[in-house]
């Protein structure tokens, strides 16, 4: 299968999508917020690819559903599907500036008028970074209201980061370089075993950090310049009270914080010297590491039982690579592997083929923690976003046994209080 693709003209820098909005940063400093859904609807010329739009670019999340998993067993529903996607696949899908126009809810200047050094949007609220520090700005606001995005966003720390990531939860991993790897944490979990740095965040390593992910509860940090390391936490018992209704804080009777445990080295995880052209990033359910002439991947089970022989971190994948260029970035979502060089994008897809944009990246997003999105990649060349929607990944039966890309998982509520019947028993 081949992505589809859109490509929207345009001189941007950044780019969200939450919630039926695309958000556009421009280099003159303008913020566009684009109504996503009516847009896609206006590319629909035939009734008989309307399906298949909605699953490529608005409800990504659909067809992962364990309802249609029966269905895709049936050889004549599989191939009447991937009929529909080819059908698709071959069209070119062009929005003009004039045609963008059109869909535009609304246009402001950036928020404090620098543009942003990185961006995410959780829980309604736009969390950004430039050279004054991090900052919110309430977003996906009413229609009525004469700034779609907060023109008057709350500083919450003065460090100039690197970059940030969200959590499905209220915690955002924060990247300062030299200055190390924090989090911003306004969950009821807060750990009481770390340094407060500010309100709400605390420095989880001194070490130098790039960019950062999390994997489940802990968090891998990536650094180009100096050695990767999994920051590990744990679920302890807490003296502190926990007000309802998050049950999962007062399990059993037992109130919980999700403290800091201890940094484990990639070399540890990997069980081998890693050399100084290596880089290596964690999301969810997957270590890698890209050396000079390797591409290895580590596969982890945090509820190992390591007294009965369980390994925490198991080699799934090791062979030769040959990407060309410099690293200067990577990324894991539902349907593959990503890797930036200064060549541009080598993707490592779940089906084992492999996808090359040989373009000059200004930017790239994936969104594998959205509830609509997560099968996107999204492109910023120098005159356009190009906007790709992979979708080999649902036809993928078995998730447990993926290679390249982390494993989809049917989402559980973060209320869900027998998570921690696999974590330990209170009795």
């Amino acid at each position: 299968m081949q992505p589809v693709k859109i490509k929207i003209d345009g001189n941007y820098f950044d780019c969200q999508i939450y919630s039926g909005r695309l958000y556009l940063w421009t280099f003159d400093g303008d913020l566009k917020i684009i109504n996503w859904n009516a847009l896609i609807n206006s590319l629909i010329k035939n009734d008989r690819d309307k399906i298949v739009m909605n699953f490529c670019f608005l409800d990504g999340n659909y067809l992962y559903k364990s309802s249609l998993i029966e269905l895709f067993k049936d050889r004549d529903f599989r191939k009447l599907l991937l009929k529909k996607f080819a059908h698709v696949e071959e069209k070119k899908f062009i929005v003009t500036e004039k045609m963008l126009s059109k869909f535009t809810m609304g246009v402001q200047n950036t928020p404090l008028n620098l543009i942003p050094t990185d961006t995410e949007i959780y829980s309604n609220k736009l969390y950004f970074i430039n050279e004054m520090g991090l900052f919110s700005a309430s977003a996906n606001r009413q229609k009525s209201e004469k700034y779609l995005v907060s023109s008057r966003p709350t500083k919450l720390w003065d460090c100039n980061l690197f970059s940030i990531k969200a959590n499905k939860y209220p915690q955002i991993a924060l990247s300062g370089g030299d200055e190390g790897l924090f989090e911003y944490n306004i969950s009821q979990t807060k750990p009481d075993n770390l340094k407060i740095i500010e309100k709400n965040i605390y420095q989880i390593s001194e070490n130098h950090s790039s960019f950062s992910n999390y994997t489940y509860l802990n968090i891998f940090n990536s650094s180009l310049v100096d050695k990767s390391y999994l920051a590990m936490f744990k679920w302890e018992k807490s003296d502190e009270n926990v007000l309802p209704p998050l049950q999962m804080m007062n399990y059993k009777g037992k109130n919980l914080n999700r403290n800091f445990d201890h940094l484990l080295s990639t070399e540890a995880i990997f069980e081998q010297e890693i050399d100084a052209n290596s880089l290596s990033w964690g999301i969810d359910d997957k270590i890698n590491l890209i050396t000079e002439s390797k591409f290895e991947i580590i596969k982890c089970n945090y509820f190992a039982d390591i007294d009965k022989g369980q390994k925490m971190f198991n080699k799934i994948y090791s062979n030769e690579i040959n990407i060309s260029g410099e690293l200067v970035n990577t990324g894991s979502c539902y349907f593959g592997n990503i890797i930036e060089t200064t060549n541009g994008l080598f993707i490592l897809l779940s089906n084992g083929s492999n996808y090359v944009i040989n373009e000059e990246i200004t930017r790239w997003r994936t969104y594998p923690r959205s509830k609509n999105y997560e099968n996107h990649l999204h492109v910023i060349l120098d005159d356009c976003i190009e906007i790709y929607s992979f979708n080999q990944d649902y036809f993928i039966e078995d998730q447990i046994d993926k290679v390249f890309g982390i494993e989809f998982k049917e989402p559980k509520s973060y209320f869900d209080t027998s998570y921690f019947d696999n974590i330990w028993d209170y009795n």
